[in-house]
Parts: C-alpha cells; structure tokens; sequence
C-alpha cells in the first residue's frame, strides 16, 4: 500500500480488526492508509481508526447477531450455536446481513438463496439431520461421535506428522535445501541502550485485546493499563507507585501517561503493560486517552524468515516524569 509494489493496492476492508492496535509501526500504517483510494471498517465500536473510513458498517456485538455454527473436531467432536440475546442496538447490523446486503446490491444473489441467518443456519444443519429447534433443545450443543485423530491415522497405516521423514524431526532436512537453518541456531538479542528498558507487554485476565477497555463493568474493574518497572530500578529513578510517567521509545515515538507499577516481580532492564488502552477515540467515552499504548511505541519489529511472523519485543522505552514531558 505504500510502495505499490507488485502491484498498486487502492482499496481495503479492515473487519473487526483495530488497525491502530494490532500492527507495529502505527506512524507506518496511516501513511498506508493515505495512498488508498476507498478504506472502509466494519466494527462494533468508534475506535481510532474508524476516523479514517471512507465507509463505516456498525456491526452488532456477539450477543445481539448470529453467528456461523461453531463445530470443533477435538477429541469428542461438537457443534455449537451462538444466537442473538438481545436486539442489536441502534442502528447496527450483524455481519451475516451486512455481507449478505453487499451482495446482492452488487448482482451477486445467486449466492444468498436464503433471506434470513435462521434459514441459513437450518439448511447447513439439515446435512446431519439436524436443525436450529433440536438444537436449541440440546442447549444449543451437539456432540458427535469421534475418536482421538491418531486412531485415524493408526486405521490407514500412515503418519500423523506431515514431514518427509513421517516422523517428529528435530533437524529439518527441508529447511536445509532451502538455505535456512535446519536446528534452531540461538541468536543473541540487542541490550537495551543505556537508560532505556526493554518494552514488554501481554494480556490481562480482565480485558480481550483492545476490544473491552470501554465495557462499562470491564471498564470499572481495569480502567487503564500500568507500566511495571523493577522496584529497585524505580527508585534509582525516583519513582513510585502511583507516579505517572510518559513512554518514549528508542525513535522518539511517545505515548502515555500510564502509572507506574514498582515490583520486584519484574527484571531490571525490562518493563511491562497489559496490551489494548492509549485509545485516542473520543467515541470511547471510557477508554478515550486512558493508560498507555504498547502498539504506538512499536516502531521496530523483526520477521521471522522462515514463519513470516513479528517479533515486536525488540522496542526499548525510557520513562520520563509526566510533568517534565
């Protein structure tokens, strides 16, 4: 989207992700988003990045929509429905209608013969003889027969690993033709320069990524996000529980201010913060500018060469007084 190439991209849909929260190099992201010529979100709640939609679908939340079926083929096989509490409120729309919508006005109706999500769900239940009222009356739960999945295996003589070897393999031969390591080789991280600690973050039990800070009863138990510093490493700083500090990362990108948390149940030369606050969205009328963000102060980031997958724990903060910022 920024370099166009292969090829220019000058459309996107961003469905129920928050673009501001999830990708690393948030500055990189807007500048994405400036060379497109239609961006349109689908999202259950006004957050940051909403501002920047050409288009806006409000979505209903999981409590007021169906769902697909959910069936899961673990070791005791399961189909499981998720169906409307309450009706959605105001003016949003679940999912299922949206895209249904979007396709007939675009000509595609040949591919919604159904008018409803009940007449869909039952149509896909009929193939097992099921349907929505039999299993609303088994608690919304079907259980099927099965077996572990390597008894299927063991039946047809073959290997449950999909390997060329058939077996588990600490030394990939196939990595090695590729020219990639075939063990893992150990690869030393960088120190965090002086005056700076390594950025951390994770989850918390209260909240489900950036999706919950603004849930009035979510909200009231975690209102914002704190940032854990070594109790030790906080006092050689002068800080204190309850102080508020700002982040600034190695490349001067900013964000706060968050609380500090002083404990010795964290390293001296790394600091941590539960993911999803630093919101700047108005419409988050709880959230809106509460805590800091981790994703704000991920510039950096290093790609696995063989997954393709980030590792954004390569960023470093240093903490400055909130009033000196």
């Amino acid at each position: 989207m920024i370099t166009g190439k292969p090829y220019p991209i000058k459309g996107l849909i961003a469905y129920g992700v928050s673009l501001f929260h999830t990708l690393p190099n948030v500055p990189r992201t807007k500048e994405a988003l400036k060379n497109l010529d239609f961006y349109m979100a689908v999202d259950t709640l006004p957050q940051d990045h909403i501002a920047w939609a050409d288009v806006v679908l409000p979505e209903a939340t999981y409590l007021e929509r169906y769902d697909e079926l959910w069936a899961c083929s673990h070791k005791t096989p399961y189909i499981a429905l998720r169906e409307p509490a309450v009706e959605p409120y105001a003016q949003t729309k679940p999912a299922w209608w949206i895209v249904r919508e979007l396709g007939v006005r675009l000509g595609l109706q040949d591919f919604f013969k159904w008018q409803t999500a009940e007449e869909y769900l039952n149509q896909r239940l009929s193939s097992i003889g099921l349907n929505l009222d039999k299993l609303r009356a088994q608690d919304g739960i079907a259980m099927q027969p099965g077996k572990p999945l390597l008894a299927d295996f063991e039946k047809e003589n073959a290997s449950p690993f999909a390997t060329e070897s058939g077996k588990v393999e600490l030394y990939a031969a196939s990595l090695e033709k590729s020219k990639l390591s075939p063990m893992p080789v150990y690869e030393a991280v960088a120190a965090p320069p002086a005056g700076f600690f390594r950025l951390l973050y994770g989850r918390s039990s209260v909240h489900t990524f950036s999706r919950t800070t603004n849930t009035p009863v979510l909200n009231e138990l975690m209102p914002e996000n704190e940032i854990w510093v070594n109790d030790t490493a906080a006092a050689q700083l002068g800080l204190k529980n309850g102080d508020r500090v700002m982040l600034e990362n190695q490349d001067g990108a900013k964000s706060g201010p968050i609380k500090v948390k002083a404990t010795p149940r964290i390293r001296s030369d790394a600091v941590f913060m539960v993911h999803g606050f630093g919101h700047a969205a108005p419409g988050l009328t709880r959230a809106n500018q509460r805590g800091a963000s981790d994703a704000i102060l991920q510039t950096q980031y290093a790609l696995d060469p063989i997954s393709g997958g980030a590792g954004l724990r390569v960023n470093f903060v240093r903490l400055v007084p909130a009033g000196e910022a």
